[in-house]
């Protein structure tokens, strides 16, 4: 997802993904709810198929919904979010005179709602948008140089069930304003849970990424 060029907010998708039809429609219906017209490309792509086929209610489990999802965050911020017993979102920090940058917010040309949630996901999508953070600016390259902060792991088909989920077509899943880590959060990974594979001078966002989810996969025996 991203800008294109004239600016607009887009998200690509790949026919061949197994969330093909799940991204589709929940994109389309995200963004009618909040006032936005799609356009789709190629123009005779008829999205009535995905619409029919998945269901519109974000508390029903679907196939494709991993067992877990993926909060990173700095380890100044994991301190914060632990004294609050929960993650906040952008907005909600701000509202609460919190300073809250959302680095990579304009480049990527997200809507404005997109603020208003906390967002989760997997692999190492999340440990990018921390570099990102620690570098003060977009940092999207997987094998750039990397200091791992705090890799938060939340039960998935919980947060579904409880009727906290809410797809966009862009994330797993996103929650509104404030996430509780009781009955959620199941393990955090840290730089020194890990140990630096055979042959790497240092940590990058994908080796951190594939170091943790080995661990919590060790721990937990929830698949990866």
């Amino acid at each position: 997802m991203g800008k294109d060029n004239l600016g607009r907010f887009f998200l690509g998708l790949s026919p061949d993904s197994k969330r093909f039809a799940y991204c589709i429609a929940d994109f389309i219906r995200y963004e009618n709810a909040h006032g936005r017209k799609v356009r789709i490309r190629p123009r005779n792509f008829d999205p009535s198929e995905a619409l029919e086929s998945v269901p519109a209610s974000s508390g029903v489990l679907r196939p494709s919904d991993p067992p877990f999802v993926v909060h990173s965050t700095t380890l100044v911020a994991y301190e914060k979010i632990m004294q609050d017993g929960q993650l906040k979102s952008t907005s909600r920090l701000r509202n609460e005179g919190k300073t809250q940058h959302a680095v990579g917010f304009l480049p990527l040309g997200e809507p404005p709602d997109y603020l208003d949630y906390v967002m989760l996901g997997n692999g190492v999508a999340c440990e990018v948008v921390v570099n990102s953070h620690l570098h003060g600016k977009p940092c999207f390259k997987l094998n750039a140089p990397y200091e791992p902060q705090a890799r938060m792991y939340f039960d998935a088909h919980k947060i579904i069930k409880d009727g906290l989920a809410v797809r966009d077509g862009t994330h797993i899943f996103k929650v509104y304003g404030a996430l509780p880590l009781e009955g959620y959060l199941l393990r955090t990974v840290f730089a020194g849970d890990v140990e630096l594979p055979d042959g790497a001078a240092h940590w990058t966002p994908l080796l951190f990424a594939e170091a943790a989810d080995e661990l919590f996969h060790r721990e937990t025996g929830i698949s990866v």
